[in-house]
């Protein structure tokens, strides 16, 4: 964003809304007759925050903060600065951007915060605090308290969903109500991990790890959900093989993401299956077409196309502390990038870091 410039004997202009701190002092507007689509591609072609909003600051008019002048922005992790109280936005060789969520790491006091594309939702616990935080404007949004503690949340359109692992209920409600409802499956069924693909909310639901669609009614009194199961039980050596699960969305198609027991593994490894609706069954795949996922604590936290700069195809991100690693589905290689964390020592929080995804404003 463009300093104002000050001149002998004039008032500067009103302050606009404060820049992030890594811009640069803009330079000259530029000449009216540059054609507005050329900064746009030009901007889409940039992979650096720093030198996006360097080139937004020449041309702010022009270049919308927008998913079209973002596409070649790679996904960060958004992690804990125990010296600001925050979280920020971090490089994995550049360490951290001015991108902060100010004051979400307090001493003593527990904060939970869930990948929502450009979004995350910060979970304050102590003070029954729910908010949804764009990462790169600062835009908030008040959610009402849930009444009970959750492990997921989901946003898709106006619509929230929060959910405990392994509980039967499901916590729900549209951006500006008051507050949650609450609706819950019949016994013994229990929610492992939920996903929207398309628009359709699918559980992997316990035991036996099936798939299912459910149904959330705004009008309806009824405190018990609609679940339609798809197929049958998960495969019982795929179960016996693997101790984590997750749902995942590949550019519309629906994934299941399944790390096996970390002891028989030097390495984490992880197995994908994509669900065939006409089949009614998973079937196991090695490669993504060329897309990426991400995951944040073993949860789906996003999805990137083919071609996206500095990002591998074919291939699972994830971070623990001190690294971020990338496992190849086609060969099944696991590497390596150690992260450059500004302040010494990674914190034990580091490993509930998750990703913004600048590309999905």
């Amino acid at each position: 964003m463009a300093m104002a410039s000050r001149r002998r004997g004039r008032s500067p202009p009103p302050a606009a809304a404060a820049p992030p701190r890594d811009t640069v002092a803009a330079a000259p507007s530029p000449p009216s007759h540059f054609p507005p689509d050329l900064l746009r591609d030009v901007a889409s072609r940039v992979t650096s925050l720093h030198e996006f909003f360097a080139l937004r600051a020449v041309c702010r008019a022009a270049l919308p903060l927008a998913a079209p002048s973002l596409a070649s922005q790679p996904p960060l992790p958004l992690v804990p600065d125990t010296a600001a109280a925050s979280h920020a936005l971090l490089h994995i060789r550049r360490g951290f951007h001015r991108f902060r969520l100010t004051r979400t790491h307090l001493t003593g006091e527990t904060t939970d915060v869930h990948s929502l594309g450009c979004r995350v939702a910060v979970d304050l616990r102590e003070r029954c605090q729910l908010r949804i935080v764009h990462v790169l404007t600062g835009e908030r949004t008040r959610l009402p308290s849930p009444p009970s503690p959750f492990s997921g949340l989901l946003l898709s359109g106006d619509l929230v969903v929060a959910w405990d692992s392994n509980h039967p209920s499901l916590q729900h409600c549209r951006l500006g109500n008051p507050k949650m409802r609450v609706a819950s499956a019949i016994d013994p069924f229990r929610f492992h991990d939920l996903i929207f693909v398309s628009g359709t909310l699918y559980a992997l639901v316990t035991p036996g790890y099936r798939l299912a669609v459910v149904s959330l009614s705004d009008n309806s009194n009824s405190e018990e959900l609609e679940l339609e199961f798809l197929g049958g039980e998960l495969g019982a050596e795929t179960s016996r093989q693997n101790s984590v699960f997750c749902l995942a969305d590949c550019c519309g198609e629906l994934l299941l993401v399944a790390r096996p027991e970390e002891h028989h593994y030097r390495w984490q490894t992880f197995h994908v299956f994509r669900w065939q609706s006409g089949e009614q069954k998973w079937d196991k795949i090695a490669r993504l077409g060329g897309c990426t996922l991400f995951l944040a604590n073993y949860r789906f936290a996003g999805c990137l196309g083919p071609h996206h700069p500095e990002i591998r195809g074919d291939c699972i991100y994830y971070t623990i502390p001190g690294l971020l690693r990338v496992h190849s589905l086609v060969n099944e290689s696991v590497s390596e990038r150690i992260i450059n964390y500004p302040i010494g020592k990674v914190p034990m929080e580091f490993c509930q870091s998750v990703w913004v995804f600048p590309s999905m404003c």
